[in-house]
């Protein structure tokens, strides 16, 4: 039987980086928002907020350890490297898309680990 109030260190660990790095890219959309906008303005607060919406439907589900919430944040994550790349090719945004692919990249590595730590521990389906 399992325990399920102190899941494996290696599940826990997972767990943090994918918060670390989906709330890294709400920050980076923030940032990147405000940088290239020039300040703050009604349509800065919609494109940042049209940026994350996606995100920020999981969150919660991300911080009870609902498989499912996980398994749909890798989908939406790979959506969020597309969109990194193509920033990457603008020479004034170059970083914030770097940044981007990079915690992309992280997050998405860190949520297949957890879902398949977290099925073998759990022995449960998906």
């Amino acid at each position: 039987m399992t325990d399920t109030a102190n899941p494996p260190i290696a599940l826990q660990r997972a767990r943090l980086i994918v918060l670390a790095a989906c709330y890294g890219l709400l920050l980076n959309f923030l940032v990147s928002s405000l940088m290239v906008l020039n300040g703050l303005a009604a349509a800065t607060l919609v494109i940042w907020l049209v940026q994350i919406i996606p995100l920020a439907i999981f969150l919660p589900g991300l911080h009870q350890s609902r498989l499912r919430s996980f398994a749909w944040v890798s989908f939406v994550i790979l959506l969020y490297f597309m969109h990194g790349v193509l920033v990457a090719f603008d020479p004034g945004r170059r970083w914030f898309g770097l940044i981007e692919v990079s915690l992309c990249a992280v997050a998405f590595v860190a949520l297949i680990i957890y879902i398949r730590q977290y099925r073998q521990y759990y022995q449960v389906r998906l």
